[in-house]
Order: C-alpha cells, then sequence, then structure tokens
C-alpha cells in the first residue's frame, strides 16, 4: 500500500511504482491498465490512479484510448522506427547545440556519467537496472548543455521510451542482464560518441550518435519481426 501524502505526491509515486512494473515486464505491451484494480492494489483513490495513469501517458508509457481508458504502449517494429527517427532528430539537434555551448564543467559531467555507466556495465552487468539508469544518464549529460528547455525536455520523453522499447526487445530476444546483444560493442560505441564530444567536433559526434541509434534500433526491430518458417 502506499504511504499516506498529498494526493500529487501519492500520484507521483502510484506512477513510479507503475513505471517500474512496466519496466519489469509485469504489464505488457498493449496490456490494460485496469483503475478499479490499480485502485485496490495500491489502497489509493480513483483520481490519484487516474491522475499517475495521466502522468505515464505523459512519459509514453502509456496510451488513453477514448472511452475506454489507459492502455501500456504497444511495442511495434514501425514504432520503433518512428521513435528513433525522433530520437535521432531531437537528439542530434541537442548535442550540437551542447559542443557548442557547453563548458568545463559539462564536460566533467559528460565524463562522470560515463564512468559510472562503464562501472554498471561491469557489475551489476549490461541490461541491469542499475545499467539502464546509468545509460540513461549519460545520454541526457551529453545533452544537458544545450541550453533549450523545450527541446530538452523532448529528449528527455524519448530517452524514457526508448528505455522502455530496448528492455522489452532484451526480454523478447532472450537477453539476461550481463549479456550483449549480437554483434554490438555498447562500450565501444559510447566511448567514440565521448571521444568526438571532449574533441568538440560536433559533426563526427553527431554521425556516431545516429549510429549507435541506428544500432539500437535495429536491434529493437529485430526482436519484434517474426520469424520466417
Amino acid at each position: 500500500m502506499v504511504k499516506k501524502a498529498g494526493a500529487e505526491t501519492l500520484a507521483g509515486e502510484v506512477a513510479e511504482r507503475l513505471r517500474a512494473a512496466i519496466l519489469a515486464g509485469r504489464f505488457h505491451a498493449g496490456e490494460w491498465l485496469r483503475p478499479a484494480d490499480l485502485r485496490v492494489e495500491y489502497g489509493v483513490s480513483a483520481t490519484v490512479v487516474r491522475d499517475a495513469l495521466a502522468r505515464l501517458a505523459e512519459q509514453h508509457l502509456a496510451v488513453l484510448s477514448p472511452n475506454r481508458g489507459y492502455h501500456v504502449v504497444q511495442f511495434g517494429e514501425q514504432d520503433v522506427r518512428e521513435l528513433v527517427e525522433f530520437r535521432i532528430v531531437a537528439e542530434t539537434a541537442a548535442l550540437d547545440l551542447s559542443i557548442a555551448r557547453g563548458d568545463m564543467e559539462w564536460e566533467g559531467a559528460v565524463v562522470a556519467a560515463h564512468h559510472r555507466l562503464r562501472a554498471a556495465g561491469v557489475e551489476p552487468g549490461y541490461g541491469s537496472d542499475e545499467w539502464f539508469l546509468a545509460h540513461n544518464a549519460f545520454h541526457l549529460a551529453l545533452l544537458t548543455a544545450c541550453g533549450n528547455s523545450l527541446l530538452l525536455e523532448a529528449c528527455r520523453d524519448g530517452l524514457s521510451a526508448g528505455d522502455l522499447y530496448l528492455r522489452w526487445s532484451r526480454r523478447e530476444s532472450g537477453l539476461e542482464a550481463g549479456t550483449l546483444a549480437p554483434s554490438r560493442d555498447p562500450d565501444a560505441e559510447h566511448a567514440a560518441i565521448l571521444d568526438a564530444v571532449l574533441g568538440r567536433d560536433a559533426e563526427l559526434a553527431v554521425h556516431r550518435y545516429r549510429e549507435h541509434l541506428e544500432r539500437t534500433a535495429d536491434l529493437m526491430a529485430d526482436a519484434r519481426r517474426p520469424v520466417s518458417a
């Protein structure tokens, strides 16, 4: 049961717990999130559940269907391609601006975020919850000096959705925590992006960042593509 607090705080807590449940695979792609069941499970009011579901929709983890309620986002090959296309446009623009505007403090934060990501890849391992948190933090650190709050918020949404899709694709591909996908070396990809960023080579950094997202798109799309008989 969620501890007592103000309605807004409760909604935030329920949203976080629902988000964790979706990421963990308790709720599957397209599954309906039934307010009556959630209200009983979390011991909160219908209003709190409704607000929590609205927050998940803002994070692109749930979708509101008129007259039917909320369901977990779908995970099809076209959904993946559209998400990655959006992320390439938004995140490469933010990265380009960050390289132009970022100072030494920003560089230090990016290096620190990369160090934590490398460490999480060793222990507890690539694909673990800790790795995903560090991975999201590294990508976000690269973009935070863009100086455009609207663009950065769009990037946050894309990163959140990408995190969810990548978790699902790993699960459907049978990849356990600590296991790398075939033909992928995420450490090398991230290090290459970092080197270009620290060298203030915006063109090269954007190129490597785009390739990184495209490789991830291929991995996620392969997980959704039917196997030929």
